[in-house]
């Protein structure tokens, strides 16, 4: 369902009083969140939810507005609040069999993202199908970006236990360039050395060759968005990185953690690989199955290289979709960071990926 109303009362008389009510909120909103927690539970509404670069409602991205996704009543909903390694651990639950999806939100630019994610993955295993992504502002300032009824929580993760079953696609299309490297000095999202040498400068060789105008400081955002990092993973796609910013024109900064001795490949990507991809992400996350609902994550960097093209990305997702229930919508968000199992099942933390859940 999508929400347009900004007043307060308004939306809170959108919500179920007996679901969970998952509430997915572009970050134009200008929506009082800390009224929207307190006025749920006056009324004993149950909230979950985060605040992301944009929105996706069928075919459409928006920078204003909510996408609310019903859920079963008695999903349970966990906030841990501080991502250090002890405090993981001391706030996941025992879970019930019953369970067998899980809705991942994360502060997109925090820190110890793999760190939560293993931690998940180490409790649960492959008992759940995995989905979610990273909130927060394009602005890229550390601000409250998760909430429920317990708070609004920025450097958190957040994790929706669901009674349903789902199945996902995962697939971003985005081809090598140059590499492989090794990525030889890291901390956390920092890569400071590649291949021994300073990380910009192997960056920018690499790169100037197939970019219309040199890198530097001033242009890196708007060129090194077409030029993602690769971390190779064998048999399937490399894990998308998105270098966003150098402060020195020696290290770069990613969104996301790299971890030091990592294979990198430098990749570059085509708006027709890219939306193939997408498409593909869609059919597995409908083949075999009839879907009652669809979740998609879709990285906000893809709209800002893709432009004009990004409708026919969302085209391509919802055509597959509606092939096989004409009565859905797709639903979802751009994230800063995506976030599903992959490959041997490793739950991960992606960039510049689309990743389709259906819900059955």
């Amino acid at each position: 369902m999508l929400i347009v109303q900004k007043e307060i009362e308004n939306i809170v008389a959108s919500l179920s009083p007996t679901k969970t009510n998952l509430l997915m909120v572009a970050e134009q909103s200008n929506i009082d969140i800390l009224e929207l927690i307190r006025q749920s539970n006056d009324k004993g509404i149950k909230i979950a939810g985060g605040i992301f670069p944009g929105i996706l409602y069928g075919r459409e991205h928006l920078e204003e507005g909510i996408v609310l996704k019903e859920l079963p009543g008695d999903s349970q909903v966990v906030t841990c609040t501080s991502l250090r390694e002890q405090d993981i651990k001391r706030q996941l639950p025992n879970i019930s069999p019953k369970n067998k999806s899980a809705i991942v939100l994360v502060d997109g630019l925090t820190s110890n993202i793999p760190l939560f994610l293993e931690s998940l993955y180490t409790k649960y295993w492959n008992r759940l199908n995995y989905v979610g992504g990273g909130c927060g502002s394009l602005s890229l300032q550390s601000e409250p970006c998760l909430f429920s009824n317990e708070g609004f929580f920025k450097d958190a993760g957040m994790v929706i236990f669901v009674d349903e079953p789902s199945q996902t696609g995962v697939k971003h299309g985005w081809k090598k360039i140059a590499g492989p490297y090794i990525v030889n000095n890291t901390r956390a999202n920092v890569v400071s050395e590649i291949n021994w040498k300073p990380a910009f400068e192997v960056y920018k060789n690499a790169v100037d060759p197939y970019s219309d105008s040199p890198l530097g400081k001033d242009n890196f955002f708007e060129i090194a968005k077409g030029f993602p990092f690769g971390i190779y993973r064998e048999g399937y796609e490399d894990v998308v990185r998105d270098p966003i910013m150098t402060d020195d024109c020696s290290s770069l900064t990613c969104v996301g953690e790299v971890s030091t001795n990592s294979s990198v490949n430098i990749l570059s990507g085509e708006p027709a690989s890219l939306i193939q991809c997408a498409k593909e992400a869609a059919s597995i996350a409908v083949q075999g199955i009839e879907p009652s609902s669809v979740l998609v994550f879709d990285c906000i960097s893809r709209v800002l290289f893709l432009k004009e093209d990004f409708f026919k990305e969302l085209g391509a997702i919802d055509g597959t979709i509606q092939s096989k229930n004409k009565t859905l919508t797709l639903e979802g968000v751009l994230s800063l960071g995506e976030i599903s199992s992959y490959g041997d099942g490793i739950l991960e933390f992606f960039n510049k990926t689309v990743v389709v859940s259906t819900f059955h």
